[in-house]
């Protein structure tokens, strides 16, 4: 059973059974694969987000096509498939926050600061601003 409470340590179990640390490097290993998955599901956000501005925009200049085709087409089938991919990942990392491993949480932290700093650099620009223009 794992410890309800924050601990360190190096022996843990991650999300499966096949995932299982006992020593530094894998921890480290592991830390590290962490801190990617939490990048990769902040750009996979980001690039969501970034379809939905461009599929909105699209929308508006294509009034001709009936709700109907706008739900069974290819666009729409793709970004239902990342927000699957998107949701799940946002689970594990949960579970993996739920080890209560202050180093995996930690990793989870710097993830996410690295991803939002790699992918979502230009909601920091002038340009995104609506609320001064």
């Amino acid at each position: 059973m794992h410890s309800m409470s924050f601990h360190g340590g190096v022996t843990e179990t991650i999300l499966f059974h096949g995932w299982r640390i006992d020593n530094t490097q894998g921890m480290i290993g592991s830390v590290v694969g962490v801190v990617l998955l939490t990048a990769l599901y902040e750009g996979l956000k980001s690039y969501r987000e970034y379809l939905y501005s461009r599929t909105t925009f699209l929308r508006r200049n294509q009034h001709a096509k009936s709700r109907h085709a706008l739900l069974f087409s290819g666009l729409h089938l793709f970004q239902t498939l990342l927000h699957v991919i998107q949701v799940v990942l946002g689970y594990f990392l949960m579970f993996i926050f739920m080890t209560y491993n202050y180093w995996l949480c930690i990793a989870i932290g710097a993830g996410t600061a690295l991803g939002y700093w790699l992918f979502a650099w230009e909601k920091s620009s002038n340009e995104n601003t609506e609320c001064c223009s």
